[in-house]
Formats: C-alpha cells, structure tokens, sequence
C-alpha cells in the first residue's frame, strides 16, 4: 500500500499546480474593485407597487480571485429594496468569490410602502460591499409616489383632484345617470389591461397650464412612448355630455372608444386642446355616435387615427392627425368614416353618416388617408373643406399633395407637429369660430391649417 503514496502524492501535486491563476484567491488585503456604478437610480414609482429590476456590476480587475466578505444592504431587513447576488436573495449575502478577470451581478428591485404624502418623496439605501481592507458603499435612490388607488370600482359622482394620481387596476365603471369631474393637473394611470368605462358624464377639464394626464403606470424609458399599456376609454350606450380638454392620453390601445347611439344630433362627446398619441389600435374609435374634436392632435396608431364607423355625426376642425413617423406599418387610411360596419357574426350595421371636417391636417405614410365609405347605402352628408390631405384622390376646396412633409411640420420625427416657419398650412384656414390652438394661443386673422397656430418671434 505505501508504494502507492508517492504516486498520489505526485499526482495531487500536479492538480493543484494546474489551478488557474484567475481562481487562486488573494491573500493581499490591498486589491481593487471596480463598480458599473457608484448610485442605482429608480424613476418614480407608484406606492405598493415592484419596480423594474435595475443591474449592478462588481468588476475584478486583478489577476487573481478576491474574497468579498459580505455585500449588504445598509437598512437590512427595514429596507424598501432587495437584491439578488449570484442567484441568492437576501438582505446579506456573505462570502462571495469574486475571480479575476470576472464579474458579479447584483440585480436590485424596490417597493415602496405609503407614507400618505401628496408629493412625491425620496427612498434613498445602500448596498455596502466589504473585501479586504476597502469598504465601497453604492446608493440606491428612488422616489415614491402615493396614490388613489381604484380597483373594479363603480364611481358615481365623484370629484378627482391633482393632489394625488389615481391608479386604475382592471377597470373602472362610471355609472348612469353619474358624473366623475376631473380636475386641472390631475394624472390617471391605467394598469396593464385596465380600461375605463363611463356610462355617465364625464369631464375632464385641464386648462393651458396644467394638462390632465392619462397614461400607463410604467415611468421607465423604454415604456414613455410604448402602445397598448391599458385597454381604453369606452363610453358606453347612454352616456352623454362628455367633455375633455386639454388632456394627454397616451400609450393605450383604443384612447377614445365611442358607442353613444340615440336618435338626435347632439354631441354627446366634445373634445379640444387634447393630444392622443402611441395607441395600438385607434386614437378615436366611434360607432353610430356623435363626437366634436377641435384643436385636437392624434398621432402614432396601430389600426386608425380616426374611425367613425356605422354612421354617425362628426365633426372635426383645427386637427392635426398624422401617422408620420409610426411605429405601425400600414398602407390603409389611417382616418375613415363609413356609414356601415361588419360585426363579427357577419352582420352589417348600417346608420345615416354626417362627416364635417375643416381646417385640419391628416397625413400619413400611404398614398391615400383619407376614406369616405357609403357601402351601406344609408344616407351620407360630408363637408369637407380647407384641410391639407395626403391623397392621390381629388378632395375639392383642399389641399391634397404626396409631397413629405408638405403641411411644414417642425420636426415630425420627434414628434414634434407645430408648423415650421415656412409652411404651407401657414395662413391657409378659413375663418371659423375657434379663436386659439391646441396650446391656448390665440389663432390671428389667417388662421393656420392644424391643431396649431404658429407664432413667429418678435
């Protein structure tokens, strides 16, 4: 049996001495660390709600592998964050074998509890890593924000307020007979998938200096300018005197879904001085309904950025509607009126069509944007006059070009759609009876073709 020692004795020897120099640990207490970061900063967050996961990294630069004795967060279990390190949760996680040459994730999340605050507040932590003689503390920075939180609730004659957002989780349902008065400044999130209902009145009125906001619950980058977050608007058979202005609705699917039908002409939905922006399916969806927009700007839908279907009356003036630049591919109208629209069991509804649009801007990346549809032989009135239309039909008493960028937008590219200095729609409206823009600027004796009027320096 002795025989044997020397051999596994060698044989040993050499298995160590084949240990890679990048896994041998240290036994200097005078190595360096490097970090991705020195601070983890977090956009606002809604109160009661997991944030995005944000990514830390710990770099080895040395040739030889560092022990790091704990990494930590500095409110330990009181801490509104977490963090997971190399696959472990924790509040500590210890004896972490950093090799050199390598790298260690730290993946960082927070949510925050309510502290019954109108404004929003700073959460501020760290996370302290020790190894050798260093200490290296990275901050991680956050603010909350409390909310009205509304879940699968009936409202009936409330009054929201902009001291705090409301957030609505799966729906919320204006009932009949109801009215839900929305205040200036005040912001509305729409969880994934939420949607409002109103069956009621409602009226959101924003002025020039504080719009209302009406949007995802995501503040992260990558979702400012994302489609399809929440379902939509729908105003349900029965509702009636609905008003919105100045509001920014964004980043839903539908923005305003209208399904008012009744046997008289009165707008039961009126809007001004309100952008609808990044929706998936349409800025403006109605059926059988009769909707007022004016200084009004949609832009960037999947399927319309109007569709006024199976009949109905409307009228649009000092619009801008455009789909350039989308995030959509489509050769279709992005702005349609029909008097009949086909249901998913093949039947065919059919209803008288009034379509009025004046002084307005609807352009797109196909040839043809506009569509008046009479397939369903009911009766079809239009007055359509002064507006600037990317066609290759004839629209009488318009302006009609392929020309890109023939209305003069500023920077559409940035979705930017005040009118340049030398563009066409400038001065080119008729006289009616909006006397400012989309902005709350006054419009001069010439007024500008669009939802804005523009104003040179002086």
């Amino acid at each position: 049996m002795k025989k044997f020692l020397p051999v596994l004795f060698i044989l040993l020897t050499g298995i160590l001495a084949c240990e890679p120099e990048e896994e041998k640990i240290t036994t200097s207490l005078d190595v360096k660390l490097a970090f991705s970061t020195d601070t983890v900063l977090f956009d606002t967050l809604l109160t009661e709600r997991l944030s995005v996961t944000k990514r830390l990294r710990i770099y080895n630069p040395n040739d030889k592998a560092v022990k790091i004795h704990d990494i930590r967060l500095g409110k330990g279990r009181a801490s509104d964050y977490s963090m997971i390190v190399n696959g472990q949760s924790g509040t500590t996680i210890k004896d972490q074998v950093l090799f050199g040459g390598d790298s260690l994730l730290i993946l960082v999340s927070v949510e925050i509890d309510q502290q019954n605050k109108d404004l929003p507040y700073l959460v501020k932590d760290s996370i302290t890593v020790s190894w050798g003689k260093y200490l290296a503390n990275v901050k991680l920075v956050a603010y909350g924000q409390d909310a009205n939180f509304v879940n699968s609730r009936l409202i009936c004659d409330e009054v929201w307020t902009a001291d705090r957002p409301y957030v609505i989780y799966n729906f919320a349902l204006l009932d009949s007979l109801c009215t839900l008065t929305v205040q200036p400044g005040t912001k509305i999130y729409l969880d994934n998938g939420a949607s409002f209902f109103v069956q009621g009145s409602l009226k959101i009125l924003g002025d020039s200096g504080r719009h209302v906001t009406i949007r995802n619950t995501r503040f992260d980058p990558d979702y400012l300018e994302a489609p399809g977050q929440w379902g939509g608007i729908y105003f349900l058979e029965g509702s009636k005197d609905n008003e919105i202005r100045y509001a920014d609705i964004e980043n839903g699917e539908i923005g305003l879904r209208v399904g008012t039908p009744d046997n008289d002409e009165k707008y039961d939905l009126e809007i001004s001085h309100t952008t609808i922006r990044h929706m998936s399916v349409a800025g403006i969806l109605a059926f059988s309904s009769d909707v007022y927009a004016y200084n009004t700007l949609i832009h960037n839908a999947g399927g319309f950025l109007v569709g006024n279907l199976a009949g109905g009356n409307y009228k649009y003036e000092h619009c801008t509607f455009t789909n350039v630049p989308s995030f959509f591919i489509s050769d279709d109208p992005m702005i349609q009126f029909s008097d009949n629209v086909i249901l998913a069991d093949d039947d065919v509804l059919v209803g008288d069509l009034s379509v009025e649009i004046t002084n307005s801007i609807l352009w797109g990346e196909g040839v043809n944007q506009l569509f008046v549809g009479d397939g369903g032989g009911a009766t079809v009135v239009t007055k359509i006059q002064s507006n600037i239309i990317k066609s290759k039909e004839d629209w009488p008493d318009n302006y009609v070009s392929q020309e890109r960028n023939y209305p003069g937008f500023k920077d559409p590219f940035t979705f930017n759609y005040q009118l340049d200095s030398l563009a066409f729609a400038r001065d080119k409206g008729v006289n009616i009876s909006i006397s400012d823009d989309i902005t709350g600027h006054l419009r001069d004796s010439k007024p500008d073709i669009g939802a804005f009027e523009r104003i040179d320096p002086k």
